[in-house]
């Protein structure tokens, strides 16, 4: 694990310097562009790996022997439809091969650029114990700073930053955004330090849904700009 920080430690660095200046114009702003550029770069990656020629003439098999398979077991033709089935099962596995080189490609992108996103937008602050009940940290974005504490009192743990406090699964402003307090744990048992956990609220939900909960993460946000792009950017490139 430390390894794997030491790697990512300058690359963080280097990220947040470089996008500093996006950064600053607010998270709606500079996530929203992650995006679209994120979206835009997968598609191209697919477009130029993917052999589109034969991705299509497979679909198109595919698409054959599915209605030949539908129309083999409303005849009852259950010989025709295994064997269909079969051909079927074999053009889908090659689909898969052929789509494995720009799959591996954009993954290799995702693990060099998404961990930094979740590091900017759903940060782990360290906190340094200050008295018997109170901890302080940092919360940084975009190279400003502002001060997180955090009181264990008889209701539990109790953040506050920027004049407002929550417990728990609540929520505090800082930089002009709302910040969910997912959890808080103490890491070391000598010197009591510990690890707070927030998550910045991009998009509040009408209602609440299953691990999602009532508003949209920086990951939802991303997703809800993602798909369509992704969707629409590929038609325009030919590849589906």
């Amino acid at each position: 694990m430390a390894g794997i920080g030491s790697i990512l430690a300058p690359l963080y660095s280097f990220y947040n310097t470089l996008f500093q200046p996006l950064l600053v114009m607010g998270p709606y702003v500079s996530l929203g562009f992650f995006s679209v550029v994120l979206a835009g770069l997968f598609s191209v990656i697919y477009w130029w790996l993917l052999d589109i020629e034969r991705a299509d003439e497979i679909k198109d098999k595919l698409n054959d022997y599915q209605d030949k398979m539908k129309e083999a077991r409303e005849n009852d033709e259950h010989d025709k439809a295994s064997d269909h089935l079969k051909k079927t099962l074999q053009l889908n596995q090659k689909f898969m091969m052929l789509n494995m080189k720009p799959m591996i490609a954009t993954m290799v992108f995702v693990g060099l650029f998404f961990p930094w996103l979740g590091a900017t937008y759903a940060p782990t602050i360290q906190m340094n114990q200050t008295d018997n009940a109170t901890y302080q940290g940092q919360l940084n974005y975009a190279g400003q700073d502002t001060l997180i504490t955090a009181q264990n009192t008889s209701s539990g743990i109790q953040v506050s930053s920027e004049g407002s406090t929550a417990g728990i699964k609540g929520e505090i402003q800082a930089f002009n955004m709302q910040w969910q307090v997912i959890n808080f744990n103490t890491v070391d048992v000598d010197t009591h330090d510990a690890n707070l956990k927030l998550n910045a609220e991009f998009l509040k939900l009408p209602f609440s849904l299953p691990l999602v909960g009532g508003a949209l993460n920086w990951l939802g946000f991303y997703i809800l700009i993602v798909m369509p792009l992704t969707y629409i950017f590929r038609k325009i490139l030919g590849v589906q």
